[in-house]
């Protein structure tokens, strides 16, 4: 097993969260218990307990003026640490959330493990909708608003938060050596990277998307109607757009 590692798996879902999860188990021997969704629990109650000081912060006769935000953010750090190392005595754990949520702590996930490494996986938008309606069985409309929910939250944690790997769903699938040398280097294990390279070759990153896996999949290449490709475009064409990915 690997010594000292900390490692936070967090990206849209149908992202490849997943599968570095399952890499990161055998390869490097981390301990896990599949999906956590702990941070997005306390990373909502920081931010509601936040707001709701704030309604109270120049009020008068208000005991609620006092409560302190920063102060209790403090208690949920302890907490939350508190609880990783009662889970995990040995201090290494890799822990996979995917999510818009999950994104938003990357600053909360910090400030509790500085040492931690932070791994986020990217994935066109018209993929991962149409691999999350397929899988989930939910509507277009809501799948478009996780994705898009997701790239936001990355886009606004890239502006305070250093120290993170953006890994590419694509990247995964199509160059498992060269993606596999990067997170092995970032991991500060690069002898690890053969090892990863195999798994990622051995196993496929997405059963429910079937297009070509050496192209990029477009709109045109889905069976969505004008109406639905319309709407795709008015939730996640603002985040295509700033990521880079075709439409």
């Amino acid at each position: 097993m690997a010594e000292g590692l900390k490692v936070f798996v967090l990206g849209p879902a149908r992202s490849g969260t997943s599968i570095t999860y399952f890499a990161l188990q055998r390869v490097f021997g981390l301990p896990g218990d599949g999906e956590s969704h702990v941070v997005p629990a306390f990373q909502r109650v920081v931010f509601t307990f936040a707001r709701y000081c704030e309604q109270f912060g120049k009020s008068d006769g208000v005991l609620a003026r006092r409560l302190d935000p920063r102060q209790f953010r403090a208690y949920v750090i302890g907490y939350l640490r508190d609880f990783y190392d009662q889970i995990y005595a040995d201090g290494n754990f890799v822990d996979k959330t995917p999510g818009a949520e999950a994104i938003a702590g990357v600053p909360l996930i910090q400030e509790v493990f500085p040492e931690a490494r932070i791994i986020v996986t990217k994935r066109t938008g018209i993929e991962v909708v149409q691999s999350h309606v397929r899988k989930f069985g939910v509507g277009l409309v809501d799948a478009c608003h996780a994705w898009s929910a997701s790239m936001e939250a990355l886009r606004r944690v890239r502006l305070s938060s250093k120290n993170i790997l953006e890994i590419e769903q694509h990247e995964l699938a199509t160059t498992p050596i060269a993606i596999s040398i990067q997170i092995a280097a970032y991991l500060q294990y690069p002898d690890k990277a053969g090892e990863l390279a195999a798994f990622f070759g051995a196993n496929l990153t997405d059963r429910f998307s079937d297009h070509d896996w050496s192209e990029r999949l477009l709109i045109s290449d889905t069976s969505w109607t004008d109406e639905e490709r319309q709407t795709f475009t008015e939730i996640c064409g603002g985040q295509m757009k700033e990521f880079g990915y075709p439409m």
